[in-house]
């Protein structure tokens, strides 16, 4: 599984990924606004293997005043692209010094266990993580 930063150039993989794992999505995400927008965000992947793409994170930094939280507005992945597109998301915003994470995720998901098994704690809508010398303190999303 190789995963890297999305572009434009993905839009046809990533409609047909939402549209397959999201069926009946009434907004969905995977539009050529929002990969313009995210693909400048620096935390934005594409994973994929020798079968094409198997999912792709949009996210962004949001400044809080005193700290950037990165901020997941979609993760569409098979169960076993999860975990790498958050590895990503991770190196990314600890490399930018953005030391949370925040990731909605249905309870009882495979993305919720896959936030879980990566460290993230649940709050009442969203994972969150913290990175560097604040790991495992509660972060300002909750």
């Amino acid at each position: 599984m190789q995963v890297r930063p999305l572009n434009e150039a993905d839009l046809p993989a990533l409609e047909r990924l939402e549209a397959e794992l999201r069926p009946g999505d009434k907004r969905p995400r995977a539009n050529a606004a929002a990969l313009r927008f995210f693909a400048r965000s620096g935390h934005s992947f594409v994973a994929e293997d020798e079968d094409g793409a198997q999912g792709f994170v949009l996210a962004q930094p949001l400044w809080q005043g005193d700290r950037a939280t990165v901020l997941v507005t979609r993760l569409v992945a098979r169960e076993h692209a999860q975990g790498p597109l958050l590895k990503a998301l991770e190196k990314s915003a600890y490399d930018a010094a953005a030391y949370e994470l925040a990731l909605p995720a249905p309870e009882g998901s495979s993305l919720a266990r896959a936030a879980l098994d990566a460290g993230y704690y649940p709050g009442p809508r969203l994972f969150a993580k913290r990175l560097g010398s604040s790991m495992g303190e509660r972060g300002v999303l909750e």
